[in-house]
């Protein structure tokens, strides 16, 4: 069953090639063209001033969310291990 099966396929796959339904592997050896539509998009020049504007401002706000992580991190721990202690000396 499964011999003849496999001489099956390999005969239907001869005869796919013999047709011209399928093109043989050779000729797909060159590989492929890419038609390209991407237009590169430059970078309006920016001053250095207006770069060290921007930097000072995403550190603040990377230091206040921070900030308020560890705030809620702390309130939340606080409020569980109060929880776990109430039960367990309670």
């Amino acid at each position: 069953m499964g011999i003849s099966s496999m001489n099956a396929v390999l005969r239907n796959n001869r005869n796919l090639l013999r047709q011209k339904k399928r093109k043989p592997l050779k000729d797909f050896v060159g590989g492929y063209k890419t038609v390209s539509t991407y237009k590169v998009y430059v970078l309006p020049e920016v001053p250095p001033h207006v770069l060290r504007r921007i930097r000072i401002k995403t550190r603040r706000q990377n230091r206040r969310l921070l900030i308020k992580q560890l705030i809620i991190g702390v309130l939340v721990s606080s409020v569980i291990l109060y929880w776990f202690y109430r039960f367990q000396y309670g």
